[in-house]
């Protein structure tokens, strides 16, 4: 006879949820009307047949947006265009919802002694910090030298997919090319919406940034960085060192544990 968890068997099936209605944190601000994404979505628990959508042979972003369009309900929703910050927190809700598991481990490395140990956090608990229309402002950004007014958007599931696939097919094109110096301007790439209020393509968008000055460049990506940090999960997650007792901080990462909790 297989012995079953206890904490299976402690499993109350008749309060399980099927479904729950989540906020996003961007409240569906940073979307076009068009896109079609409201300030909240619910999920439904994952079956099986979900869970093998793990096992295809391909990029994580594919596997994490055609997980969460599986179990999305929520009518019209198109989970490729949901923003990655919001996509981020869907996937942990859907695996608290579906494993029941409120529980994740990250693994940190303390900047003091070196000590790599792990860090339980009750997702539950981690704070959400929900974009508000003043912080919106910050999506503007103009350059001190070329004067030029940056207009910069969060970028989507979509976004890194083609974004992936393009550099796949640009590194089989050209194996010898410096990966160093292709992905140096990649985040501002999918991170810039408008120059003076005109769309550019792809190569344009490269060029304009190839030929951007110095000074401008170092102003854009700093303008970049600070952007995740805005709204969604806090990056600042605190535990202690179990060895020198210095206070570690952290944010949470994706990894294999999100559905694969480790025991």
């Amino acid at each position: 006879m297989v012995q079953q968890d206890e904490n299976e068997l402690m499993i109350d099936v008749k309060n399980i949820k099927t479904h729950e209605t989540y906020a996003l944190p961007s409240k569906g601000l940073v979307y076009k009307p068009e896109e079609n994404i409201p300030a909240s979505i619910t999920l439904r628990r994952m079956t099986t047949k979900e869970d093998k959508i793990r096992m295809r042979n391909l990029s994580e972003d594919k596997i994490r947006r055609d997980l969460l369009q599986a179990c999305i309900t929520t009518e019209g929703v198109d989970a490729g265009k949901l923003k990655l910050v919001d996509a981020n927190l869907l996937l942990f809700r859907l695996r608290s919802l579906s494993l029941l598991n409120d529980k994740y481990k990250v693994t940190c490395v303390c900047p003091t002694c070196g000590t790599e140990f792990i860090h339980e956090v009750n997702l539950s608990e981690v704070p959400v910090e929900y974009l508000s229309d003043d912080i919106l402002d910050k999506m503007s950004i103009k350059l001190p030298i070329s004067q030029n007014t940056i207009q910069l958007k969060y970028p989507s599931i979509n976004d890194t997919i083609k974004m992936s696939d393009n550099l796949i097919d640009y590194f089989n094109q050209f194996p010898n090319a410096d990966r160093s110096e292709t992905l140096y301007t990649l985040g501002a790439l999918l991170y810039i919406d408008t120059v003076d209020n005109r769309k550019l393509l792809s190569e344009e968008k490269e060029a304009y940034l190839d030929n951007l000055d110095i000074i401008d460049s170092r102003v854009l990506q700093n303008a970049i960085s600070h952007l995740d940090n805005l709204y969604g999960f806090t990056e600042t997650l605190k535990t202690r060192c179990p060895k020198c007792n210095r206070e570690v901080e952290h944010g949470l990462p994706i990894t294999r544990e999100l559905f694969n909790p480790s025991n």
